[in-house]
């Protein structure tokens, strides 16, 4: 007799769980106040599980990500970090999808499916709540021992990004959505025999199909050809950096990078729609409120502040730039990963700059410039897997260098002070 393997152990401990509803129907008596509890609570296990397995997930979403946004610089980093024991390492750019996922998108849909449960007009007793919480922790061990057997012990978090991984509670979402309306012919009976068999045969139904199409090697249901999966996220590879001693070093000054983050945290807050928290703090006072009332919306403003200044210093303030004579590297120290590159010979253009931090610190900000298109392709759908393109860690991007205290030493050694010298001039 075959052995289960550690996949099949996964794959029965979800049909486990999943069987728990309906066994309770048929065989325990449970009235449709349980039923719905149980599914509320499966919402909720499925949320907790995917955001344990996010910090894992190895592979980056198939979108562009860029400079800006609250948690843009940090979402571009390269690298992980080793854990005591059997753990895979951990991911410094999946924090922005676990805070996402924590504090907006969880408190979203439990509240949608709240929603839902309280249009059943449940009636809680304490007999009903027990059997919520045995069904639901049912459900909890259940996706646990999914999690341990199949994500961890099969090595799935290879194949996943964190984007990838909230793909199941999106589809949960729309799932309780359909429901609710499948359910409406039963309004004034939503404890029939014929609710509960809708209700039943529907989450079992919708159950075995996401069984079915995780093991499908061609996912393009509308939700995979919408949102993606695991096969159409990318992943990284590593950036080719240089064998022998680079020529030069250089790297931002660290109080130098900590008051460019503290800049960037606070100019972030006047330049997108956080300003708004303002505004209603300005509201506020105009009208009288309590000095409590309307240090609420500042204190939330100086909270994106926050965020946006940390995001900003682990992507500039642990960097160092490595020339190796005709090649630039940018090699993080924190993560000790390389985490751009550029090759001289594809720089078409240096331009110096001067912001707020520079005029302060008597410092330069350099750019380089090259003819690679850096602007994201818009399509409607995501592309099958086979088109999704592959990691471009070794291609020659723009990269920029804040806050440089000596530009023509890093010029000079990149073998590029000839455009340094043209930019002089010209702003002479």
């Amino acid at each position: 007799m075959r052995r289960p393997s550690i996949h099949d152990s996964g794959v029965l401990a979800v049909l486990a769980s999943n069987a728990v509803a309906p066994l309770g129907i048929f065989f325990l008596g449970w009235s449709t106040t349980v039923l719905f509890g149980v599914f509320i609570a499966e919402i909720a296990v499925v949320l907790f599980w995917s955001m344990v397995k996010m910090p894992f997930a190895a592979k980056r979403p198939n979108n562009a990500l860029g400079e800006r946004g609250l948690f843009g610089p940090l979402q571009t980093k390269r690298g992980s970090t080793s854990l005591p024991g059997p753990l895979p390492p951990v991911y410094l750019r999946n924090v922005p999808s676990v805070v996402i996922a924590a504090f907006l998108l969880a408190p979203l849909e439990l509240a949608v499916a709240l929603g839902v449960f309280g249009l059943a007009d449940p009636t809680i007793t304490d007999e009903t709540g027990g059997r919520i919480l045995v069904g639901g922790l049912s459900v909890f061990i259940g996706h646990g021992i999914e999690t341990a057997a199949h994500y961890f012990g099969n090595g799935e978090y290879r194949n996943h990004s964190p984007r990838s991984l909230l793909l199941l509670p999106f589809k949960q979402l729309f799932a309780v959505a359909i429901l609710l309306f499948a359910a409406i012919p039963f309004e004034e009976s939503p404890g029939s025999d014929a609710f509960v068999a809708v209700v039943v045969a529907g989450k079992f139904l919708y159950d075995l199909r996401t069984l079915q199409l995780e093991h499908d090697d061609d996912k393009r249901g509308i939700f995979y050809r919408l949102y993606g999966s695991e096969e159409t996220e990318i992943l990284p590879v590593p950036v080719s950096e240089p064998t022998g001693e680079p020529v030069h070093c250089d790297r931002t000054n660290r109080w130098v990078a900590v008051a460019d983050a503290l800049y960037r945290g606070v100019r972030y807050t006047f330049t997108s729609v956080v300003l708004l928290f303002y505004a209603i703090a300005a509201a506020l006072a105009l009208f009288g409120g309590d000095l409590v009332v309307v240090l609420i919306p500042i204190t939330v403003a100086g909270v994106f502040a926050g965020v946006k200044a940390i995001s900003r210093y682990l992507r500039y303030g642990t960097v160092e730039y490595r020339c190796y004579g005709d090649v630039l590297v940018v090699y993080d120290t924190l993560l000790d990963e390389p985490q751009a590159r550029l090759e001289r010979g594809a720089v078409t253009d240096l331009t110096i700059t001067t912001d707020a931090v520079d005029r302060l610190f008597g410092t330069e900000t350099m750019a380089f410039d090259t003819d690679e298109d850096d602007s994201p392709d818009v399509q409607l759908t995501v592309p099958d897997p086979a088109e999704i393109n592959g990691d471009d860690a070794n291609e020659n991007h723009p990269l920029t260098y804040p806050h440089v205290e000596n530009p023509e030493a890093v010029a000079d050694a990149f073998g590029v002070a000839w455009r340094l010298t043209s930019e002089s001039d010209e702003r002479r």
